[in-house]
């Protein structure tokens, strides 16, 4: 397959990258003081929760969390719309640019603030922006490989000049102690108590090579759902006819679950397939990519995609760089951490390709990019 750049197209620039993780960071030791601890549970499963207590710290590798919660209160301090705000106003300062320069917003996420209306106009209304053009995108860790890919394929066609690109998660209202019906939980929800915590970033876009600093030129982007068959296996089936609060509180729908033994073995089986068909859209092999970023939330999946990506990819210089032990997993937010942390610390040689796949297992969609340091 060639590449999946159009011809004759105009190029695009990350101009500006802005990152926000609430509160103070929380130790790994201190997770459960913040999200509060779960009662009320069989006492087979309160000694579970002990026992896995220290594997889960050894296993992640994470020694820090953020959460949009009050550390004594408990409280929330932040939602969508705020962290949102908070990252774009950053990513904009480093592009130089006003909210009123951007005539396009893209918003995904794996929950939106409200039911009506889309986040996208709430954080609009935020930034003061009287009249862009906006789209909501609903997924979870692809969210933003989506909005990368909408928003240069826009800009690329000439209909907009400047993108603003934004995702938050806000795992915390679904991991505090409050949220769980003690009488179904199951060990997949707790689990995710462990890693999963809040965050924001945002991306300014452009098709002006002079604008915003550490540019970065976006060589193309690469989406697919190879999900057919499979999972959910990241899900909350609170939605659809699923709405009646009581009846989801009995049943324990509004509960977060994953299927950790079907993501271990299907992340790195799928995960480098995606990594193949990215190079594929690209006319790229991995040799030719200095830095990856992969948001792989335990470490030895981590661990081993690293090991098979350098040794079966043919790319042994490739060097892997990652903000997860830092801030924790805050979903699709991560790449954007990540991105931010490398640049603040690296200047990376003019040319050097930078590349990117996350998997979402929700359902097993695939996202990546590969982006050109034009300094």
């Amino acid at each position: 397959m060639g590449s999946d750049r159009a011809s004759g197209t105009r190029d695009v620039y990350i101009a500006g990258i802005g990152s926000h993780s609430p509160g103070e960071p929380v130790p790994f030791k201190q997770i459960e003081d913040v999200l509060g601890p779960i009662t009320g549970v069989p006492p087979k499963l309160s000694a579970w929760i002990d026992r896995m207590r220290p594997i889960m710290a050894e296993m992640l590798g994470i020694q820090f969390c953020h959460y949009a919660l009050d550390p004594k209160t408990r409280k929330p301090t932040d939602d969508n719309v705020t962290m949102s705000v908070k990252a774009a106003r950053r990513a904009l300062a480093m592009a130089g640019l006003e909210p009123t320069d951007v005539d396009l917003l893209v918003y995904g996420g794996n929950i939106m603030e409200y039911m009506c209306p889309p986040t996208t106009t709430l954080i609009q209304e935020e930034l003061k922006i009287p009249a862009c053009a906006e789209y909501a995108i609903h997924s979870n860790c692809t969210s933003i490989y989506k909005a990368l890919q909408l928003a240069t394929d826009q800009i690329q066609l000439g209909r907009y000049k400047h993108a603003l690109l934004m995702t938050s998660t806000l795992a915390s209202p679904f991991l505090r102690a409050e949220h769980f019906n003690p009488k179904v939980l199951a060990k997949s929800h707790i689990l995710l108590r462990w890693f999963l915590c809040d965050g924001a970033g945002a991306l300014v876009l452009t098709s002006d090579p002079n604008v915003g600093q550490k540019r970065l030129r976006v060589l193309g982007t690469y989406i697919e759902s190879m999900g057919l068959g499979l999972g959910p296996d990241m899900y909350c089936t609170v939605g659809g006819h699923r709405v009646n609060l009581p009846e989801a509180y009995e049943n324990g729908w509004h509960h977060l679950t994953q299927n950790f033994d079907k993501v271990a073995k299907l992340s790195v089986e799928l995960g480098k397939k995606a990594c193949d068909r990215l190079m594929d859209r690209l006319g790229m092999e991995w040799h030719q990519v200095k830095h990856i970023f992969m948001n792989v939330p335990t470490r030895h999946i981590y661990d081993q995609m690293v090991l098979e990506m350098r040794r079966d990819r043919n790319a042994p210089g490739l060097q892997f760089y990652s903000k997860l032990a830092d801030r924790g997993y805050p979903g699709a937010c991560a790449i954007i951490h990540a991105l931010d942390g490398f640049l603040q610390e690296t200047t990376p040689d003019k040319g050097d390709i930078l590349a990117s796949v996350v998997a979402e297992s929700s359902k097993w969609m695939y996202g990546g990019f590969a982006l050109e340091y034009v300094g």
